[in-house]
């Protein structure tokens, strides 16, 4: 018998053979169920063998006001499974204002891990994952989406978007824009049998999706990659072995950026940091 709690379970993204053990015993066991779109998931629990089990929605435009319902549910000595249609529950999904409002009023809450689109996409990038920052979706006006893109020019992690398929192609539009020879990826259908992982540079993506319509079909993730270090990127060749040359000189990294700044139109900044690390190494 399950322990009188909120259970936020994950369910597939696509293949129903991802839903795990405990979530599908627990929504067995669970007195009610709080579900995104209750015809959806009726679909679902169907094809794992749940049924009969008390359903009750609980969407973004409700969630407030089931925290009711679903403490007094609890408080009787039951059990609530919240999920959504798909993926993890609050995880640019339902579900926030629900668990903040229970875990205020001390109730257990707890969490059933599983698919999550967003580090599913990530593992499959290629990008680094030592560091990210996942987004969610981004913003539809075009003002709103440059703001926001342009605050990703320096990122220092890889960055997760959730994009529509009529809108990625304005949206690549504007990152080439921004920052053409970023890496980045774009993830499609992930675990469905049409999934595919197209990895490039931005302009390089944006260019292929004008000749694949695939792209711009099924459930998308973007992510972007960290921005190069400033010095990779600005620093030509001659321009390092003239630095080089200059700190073996005995000139210091200070007065060797500054000038080489001014006779080369470069960076000063980027030119000293890679001044201190040639001193370092030497």
């Amino acid at each position: 018998m399950l322990e009188p709690a909120l259970y936020i379970a994950a369910t597939p993204i696509g293949n129903l053979q991802d839903v795990t053990l405990r979530v599908r015993a627990t929504l067995q066991e669970a007195t009610l169920i709080a579900a995104e779109d209750t015809r959806h998931s009726r679909i679902f629990l169907d094809s794992i063998g749940v049924s009969g089990t008390r359903m009750i929605s609980c969407h973004d435009y409700n969630e407030a006001q089931r925290a009711d319902l679903i403490a007094a549910e609890i408080a009787k000595g039951g059990s609530v499974v919240l999920i959504s249609d798909a993926g993890t529950p609050l995880i640019s999904d339902p579900g926030f204002k629900l668990v903040r409002e229970l875990c205020a009023r001390g109730i257990k809450v707890t969490a059933l891990p599983g698919p999550c689109a967003a580090i599913t996409a990530l593992c499959l990038s290629g990008l680094p994952t030592d560091k990210f920052y996942f987004y969610g979706f981004l913003p539809v006006k075009d003002k709103e989406l440059r703001e926001v893109l342009t605050t990703f020019s320096d990122s220092e992690a890889t960055t997760v978007f959730y994009e529509s398929p009529r809108r990625i192609a304005h949206t690549l539009e504007l990152m080439a824009q921004l920052y053409p020879k970023r890496e980045a990826v774009l993830c499609r259908e992930l675990t469905k049998t049409f999934e595919s992982v197209y990895r490039g540079t931005v302009s390089a993506l944006q260019a292929q999706l004008l000749v694949d319509e695939n792209m711009q079909r099924g459930e998308l993730v973007l992510l972007l990659a960290p921005a190069p270090k400033e010095h990779e990127v600005a620093i030509p060749p001659k321009a390092r072995a003239a630095l080089e040359a200059m700190l073996k000189e005995g000139m210091s990294v200070k007065g060797a950026s500054r000038v080489l700044s001014e006779l080369l139109n470069l960076k000063s900044k980027a030119l000293y940091q890679l001044g201190l690390e040639l001193k370092g190494q030497a």
